[in-house]
């Protein structure tokens, strides 16, 4: 493949995780914002609803992944879903800013909110699950997945900065003093984008046909397994399960961090005039990006993650101390971690898909990439919840605007505290359970290729 086919697929293959983020950034940046403050919806309402649609959906990229592992079309197994689902996900992006009034009619505006919420997150999945799922199909090279890996997150920092700077002032300029018509407008334009960019990725990426032949010309490597059977080779891939769970912990902290960064500015730091330039500093995430091909030459995939964490954990504590510069030079420290730590992320889920091919002979890339998907709904429920529930208990509200001493603990609690916990877990975990080393993997698979095409010479 010439450098220029390679930057192709990196751009295109990272445009897929950029059209997913432009609306998740901003669901999870401004929806409970705009809930609570736009439409005047209780932070317990909105909370629960969050939790409730992650029990309903929580699993659903596992189903996805399923029906990855056993679709079979001319367009390839993962491929198709980028069509099938970016088009709905960008039309129920355009819903999810549509909130009429009924009437005044509280009861059926909330089951509207409820409904679109819902469908918006299972297409979600159906949209994004893929992204994962043809990593693996893309190429075979360890150092080119690393490296796509990478070209996905830093096209996601680029957009997601993009969205946390100018989301707010957008809405205002859009909607004037009608902030419902700003948000509406906005919405629209999110959702062209989303459709645009997954019909960009679906015309130019291409799943490879010698890795899918090397799977299936291998009759010790299982693939096409039962949902059952799936489950059980994935229960016994130790460290997809260890993975799993410290992703999930991630995501939390992530999505607390990410809805309550605006009250912190606002009512705790007292500067929600910053607020657009605090979450605009997403754009230093791609420092992190782009230094995991080069971290990752010289230490084991897991240290990488484990150092991003004690340094996210870091940047958080500076952002404690309520002054303006450590606000924002914590804020570049911690974003720069979590550019580091989303990217090796994934490139570990590669690595347990070629573990459990290599050790356990299965081929289920599509269960096993479901990962991200499983554990950004449960920890965006499990965020929303966490996060309305210290609210209520703050006693926060939206009208006042000067919260109390309580409320503000609440809010530093979510933006501060809950994370600097969960980052430090996440390193333990890892540092006592996970065992995978990625170099023995790709050792034992070139001796193997090697070993083959000797015999194939002599054959």
């Amino acid at each position: 493949m010439s450098k220029m086919q390679l930057w192709k697929q990196r751009f295109f293959y990272g445009a897929t995780d950029m059209a997913g983020n432009l609306i998740w950034q901003i669901v999870g940046l401004y929806l409970l914002f705009y809930y609570t403050t736009v439409m005047g919806i209780s932070p317990a309402f909105a909370g629960t609803l969050f939790f409730v649609v992650r029990i309903i959906d929580a699993f659903d990229g596992v189903v996805y992944g399923f029906l990855i592992d056993h679709t079979h079309s001319e367009f390839g197994k993962a491929r198709p879903y980028f069509l099938w689902f970016g088009i709905p996900l960008g039309i129920l992006t355009m819903l999810l800013f549509f909130n009429p009034s009924f009437g005044g009619n509280k009861v059926i505006q909330l089951t509207w909110v409820s409904v679109i919420y819902t469908l918006f997150s299972l297409v979600y999945s159906g949209a994004n699950t893929p992204i994962t799922a043809i990593l693996p199909s893309l190429t075979k090279d360890p150092d080119e997945r690393t490296n796509l890996a990478s070209a996905r997150m830093v096209m996601t920092n680029i957009g997601t900065a993009v969205i946390g700077a100018i989301t707010l002032p957008m809405v205002a300029q859009l909607g004037g003093k009608n902030a419902e018509k700003g948000w509406l407008i906005w919405g629209v334009i999110i959702g062209i984008a989303i459709i645009a960019l997954f019909l960009g990725a679906f015309a130019n990426l291409r799943e490879k046909d010698d890795i899918v032949a090397e799977t299936e010309d291998a009759p010790e490597i299982k693939g096409h397994l039962s949902v059952k059977d799936s489950l059980k080779g994935a229960a016994k891939n130790k460290p997809w399960l260890i993975l799993s769970a410290s992703f999930i912990l991630l995501q939390t902290f992530w999505m607390m961090r990410l809805q309550t960064a605006v009250y912190y500015l606002t009512y705790v730091s007292h500067q929600p005039a910053l607020v657009g330039a605090f979450n605009g500093l997403v754009i230093v995430a791609v420092i992190g990006n782009v230094s995991v091909p080069f971290l990752s030459k010289f230490m084991k995939h897991r240290n990488v993650m484990i150092l991003a964490m004690v340094t996210f954990a870091f940047g958080e504590l500076l952002m404690a101390f309520k002054n303006i510069p450590l606000l924002f030079i914590g804020n570049v420290i911690a974003l720069v971690a979590m550019g580091a730590a989303f990217s090796i992320a994934f490139v570990m889920i590669a690595d347990t898909v070629e573990y459990s091919r290599s050790e356990l002979h299965i081929d289920e890339p599509g269960i096993l990439s479901a990962v991200p998907m499983v554990g950004a709904k449960l920890g965006m429920g499990l965020a929303g919840l966490i996060s309305g529930w210290l609210l209520s208990w703050g006693g926060f509200n939206a009208a006042a605007k000067v919260q109390g001493a309580k409320a503000v603990t609440a809010i530093a609690t979510n933006f501060i505290w809950v994370p600097v916990v969960l980052a430090l877990v996440i390193g333990g975990i890892l540092y006592v359970w996970y065992q995978l080393d990625e170099s023995k993997i790709a050792s034992a698979k070139a001796a193997k290729e090697a070993e083959k095409k000797l015999n194939e010479e002599n054959a």
